[in-house]
């Protein structure tokens, strides 16, 4: 114990890491004890100036490189200390939507990093490792609970999952700054996990099962089950949330049987795990595959020797194949998979998550599940540079949302086709068009649905909202975008602080604050008690049941008007749920 203390303390000050990036001369300004060693982060200032600390890029399993590029992770060696100082670089991936909201640290497939953000109140006071190197100054603290009570039980965490089609993203701070949260006396965590062909590449084969990036995800949530005590979390209450296909990952999870205990309830913004965005279908898997080794030209038909040509490429080799492929499909290239049975492999998703949802799986883990009312604007930059006008011209098909593509029967197809033609096209295809058949079938159906299928198993409570405030000054419109009503990620950018545009930024609508509080105030009380209103009594936001389907329209800060299905949206579901049905 007396050495471990004595090595924490040197390296605190002469700045060696034994992490992943290169020594810091900074001294130790706030520790946490993990699991395999002590993590050193900086104190930092949130909202209102409440300080937490921040420990950013910490690794929670080893690099998945060379032989372990498409496996399961595997867990860390001990370490003496880690400056966690500093995000890590993120996974390999080309960035077709985010533009200069991302400001990544690199890029690399030792990826593997977490960013944890707690409020400073909640770092236990002495740990088993070594004393703080410095002594700090009494910070301000979080106000609305007993800094004894928080510390003996531990805060509620929330740990969220990036966006980014299953291609790119990440969870650093840039697009995912826990400033808003954390000065709400709750702890953030954010992390990176593989992607496109790294994260969800399938074979089909006990190498490579698929869902990759969805094992990851499952470590992550292992490695804050040990390690939650160690920075103030209750490990008996942690919230998975994500955004967009982090939102699809979480809602996901609650299907999986390999994550059962992992997480108490889920907040799911834009995004469902029966959304249209995507193909769980293994038919899907494998034409996909195909074309990626296509694009390699790699001629073998056996899954061994495919393994050895894809671990013996350089990574940039798969990255740039991937760029191609992504030129193709335009947001997302490979996803997540229903998987075959293999012996010694835990399957993620055993089943479509239609039948899982409807078998009642995940039925006791409370949801909260919202979306935007103008998703897609926020792809129509991305789609009209993809050309998708031109290419329904020779590729009718594309029209068609691509889970329908690979889940109803061949000869149904063309059907299917006229009836999207019908809806959105009138015989001519759009971007307009396009556009408002991705809001409605990617995002604003699955929404619809989710809430119906947990309504049939009597399920948990779930609690819906639709975002529709206006804010001509938001994160998107200053990126040149112009449409009515909320796109996709605005939401979110009232969550969690948008760091990276702060500077560039338009001043703000006076109500915009106000929007701030009132979305982090509900997704904290969420975190604490299931529900956005704590209190028993009050009767200003319902959960959905068998006698209403009823959502929360937020279009103003501390408004609550609670929905019921319009005429609108009755229909959009009997078209949606008619679609593959041949007549």
């Amino acid at each position: 114990m007396t050495g471990h203390i004595i090595v924490c303390l040197v390296l605190a000050l002469v700045g060696v890491r034994a992490g992943h990036a290169h020594a810091r001369s900074d001294p130790c300004k706030v520790r946490m004890c993990t699991t395999t060693g002590p993590v050193c982060g900086l104190l930092r200032q949130a909202e209102d100036d409440v300080a937490y600390a921040s420990f950013r890029g910490v690794p929670y399993a080893k690099a998945p490189t060379k032989e372990g590029r498409f496996k399961e992770l595997e867990p860390l060696d001990t370490w003496d200390t880690v400056f966690a100082t500093t995000e890590g670089p993120i996974c390999y991936q080309t960035d077709v939507l985010y533009g200069r909201m991302m400001q990544p640290h690199g890029m690399s497939e030792n990826c593997l990093y977490a960013n944890i953000h707690v409020p400073i109140n909640a770092l236990p006071k002495t740990d088993r490792c070594a004393p703080p190197a410095i002594e700090l100054e009494p910070p301000r603290e979080a106000a609305d609970e007993s800094v004894e009570e928080s510390r003996s039980r531990g805060l509620p965490i929330l740990v969220f999952i990036h966006g980014g089609g299953f291609a790119f993203g990440s969870g650093d701070s840039d697009m995912h700054g826990p400033e808003y949260l954390v000065s709400k006396n709750v702890i953030v965590i954010t992390f990176n996990y593989r992607l496109n062909v790294f994260g969800f590449l399938s074979l089909n084969s006990t190498q490579v099962p698929g869902n990759t990036g969805l094992r990851d995800m499952i470590t992550l949530l292992q490695w804050v089950q040990r390690n939650a005590r160690s920075f103030g979390g209750d490990p008996d209450n942690v919230t998975l949330g994500g955004q967009s296909v982090g939102a699809i990952s979480a809602h996901l999870l609650t299907l999986s049987k390999a994550a059962e205990g992992l997480f108490k309830r889920a907040i799911l913004m834009s995004g469902t795990a029966i959304s249209s965005l995507y193909s769980p279908s293994p038919l899907f898997a494998k034409f996909i595959k195909n074309l990626l080794l296509a694009v390699l030209d790699i001629k073998a038909t056996d899954p061994d020797e495919i393994y050895q040509h894809l671990i013996d490429l350089p990574a940039e080799k798969l990255v740039d194949a991937n760029k191609k492929l992504l030129d193709q499909f335009g947001l997302t290239t490979f996803v997540p998979t229903v998987e075959t049975s293999f012996p010694g492999v835990t399957p993620i998703l055993d089943d479509y998550p239609e039948n899982l949802l409807a078998r009642g799986r995940g039925k006791d883990i409370p949801i909260l599940v919202g979306y935007t009312d103008a998703e897609c604007e926020t792809f129509r930059k991305r789609l009209e540079e993809f050309d998708i006008v031109k290419k329904s011209i020779t590729n009718k098909p594309i029209i068609i949302p691509p889970k329908y593509l690979f889940t109803v029967p061949p000869n149904a197809i063309p059907d299917v086709a006229m009836k999207i033609n019908k809806r959105y096209y009138n015989g001519k295809v759009t971007l307009d068009g396009f556009v408002q058949s991705c809001t409605e079938s990617f995002f604003e159906y699955p929404f619809l649905k989710v809430v119906e299928e947990y309504e049939k198993i009597n399920g948990p409570a779930v609690y819906a909202y639709k975002f529709s405030y206006r804010n001509d000054s938001s994160v998107l419109k200053t990126e040149g975008l112009k449409y009515d009503g909320a796109a996709h990620i605005e939401d979110m950018t009232y969550v969690f602080k948008t760091n990276s545009m702060v500077d560039i930024r338009k001043p703000d609508r006076n109500d915009s604050d106000s929007m701030k509080n009132f979305m982090t105030e509900f997704i904290v009380n969420f975190m604490s008690c299931s529900k956005p209103i704590c209190d028993e009594n009050d009767p200003l936001w319902s959960a959905a049941n068998d006698k209403q389907f009823v959502y929360e329209d937020i279009h103003e800060p501390y408004k609550y008007q609670m929905m019921g299905l319009s005429a609108r949206q009755q229909q959009l579901a009997k078209f949606f749920d008619n679609l593959a049905v041949v007549e």
